[in-house]
């Protein structure tokens, strides 16, 4: 064989690595091609969107009300999915379980809060494993009770302080919700503990309420509306500083002379932060568009909460602020999981 066939010679290198070169660039403009169709193609398929609550309560109203919406501007169906237990983590853990931009939830003051505060073992998952897509609402909660049970908020403490401690039960939409962590402030402020019963949703702790099956339960405004204008459930009080205009009768807890108990809880909507960063800012310009929408935002005050938008920066920011404050509340309260 020609020693200029093994050695190298000159042009010959230079020639072989231009070949390469182009090979290579060729390659990886394909690469970026076949890259940039998959950021333009998402979504071209259907979206879950999970509710980690059971049925019926102002979070899965918030998901139903935004569903149709998602669907129109990403031209892809976005499907509701109840996902309870937990309090908020096996619906949460499904969407993490996925992080492709296809399965989003409603995430709020209760999987995004309660259940990351230090000393609950019911979530697998951070903060740093979400990211959130946009604030949608905040809300008041009411300390409900059936109609026949007490007179007014002064018989509901009254009966807390004057039975034994730990027998007054009032119902939660789930362990470690905001709901659970209002219940211990209050009790906190009327110096007498009470028993925590946890449901698997605002929904299910308002039907045992007005089955008589608890003493009251702590749930959104959102969720009781509707039964108290029926004339199914009594509001001894709602969380806020301000009377509520939906009812204007019913006094706010600040002016009964809890400053210390008054809490708002909040809503929106996040997916896994692992999901690809140019899917993440679709799915937050297309939730920012929903939650801005007026339609929708007269769908959220038609079922009692506040339109509220944050966008998912914001969101971010503020989740990890509302975590320190509920680890602060936990460490001063005895609270079960």
């Amino acid at each position: 064989m020609n020693d200029d066939m093994r050695k190298p010679g000159p042009g010959r290198p230079a020639s072989r690595l231009a070949r390469w070169g182009a090979a290579l660039g060729l390659l990886a403009a394909g690469w970026g091609m076949a890259a940039a169709a998959g950021a333009a193609s998402f979504p071209d398929h259907q979206i879950e969107l999970v509710v980690p609550f059971s049925p019926g309560g102002s979070t899965d109203a918030m998901a139903r009300y935004a569903a149709p919406r998602l669907s129109k501007l990403l031209g892809v169906p976005v499907v509701v999915m109840n996902k309870p237990g937990a309090g908020g983590a096996i619906g949460t853990s499904y969407v993490l379980a996925q992080p492709d931009g296809y399965r989003i939830m409603t995430g709020g003051n209760s999987n995004l809060g309660p259940l990351l505060v230090p000393g609950s073992n019911l979530a697998r998952y951070k903060l740093d494993d979400i990211a959130p897509l946009g604030m949608s609402t905040t809300n008041t909660m009411a300390i409900v009770c059936n109609t026949g049970r007490y007179r007014d908020f002064a018989a509901f403490a009254g009966d807390i302080k004057d039975k034994p401690a730990g027998t007054v039960r009032i119902a939660s939409w789930g362990p470690r919700s905001p709901s659970h962590f209002y219940i211990e402030i209050l009790a906190q402020q009327i110096g007498r503990k009470v028993l925590h019963i946890p449901f698997a949703g605002g929904n299910d702790a308002m039907l045992a309420t007005m089955g008589d099956h608890v003493d009251a339960a702590v749930v959104t405004l959102a969720t009781a509306l509707p039964h108290v204008q029926a004339g199914k459930l009594k509001v001894l009080a709602v969380t806020s500083a301000e009377r509520s205009a939906d009812l204007p009768d019913v006094p706010s807890i600040k002016e009964l002379g809890y400053p210390k108990a008054v809490y708002v809880s909040f809503d929106g909507f996040a997916t896994a932060a692992a999901v690809p960063p140019d899917r993440i800012a679709r799915l937050r310009a297309a939730m920012e568009t929903v939650l801005t929408d007026r339609e929708y935002q007269a769908e959220i005050k038609k079922m009692g909460a506040d339109p509220q938008f944050m966008n998912g920066t914001d969101y971010a920011a503020f989740l990890r602020r509302n975590l320190q404050t509920l680890s602060e509340i936990a460490a001063s309260a005895d609270m079960e999981q």
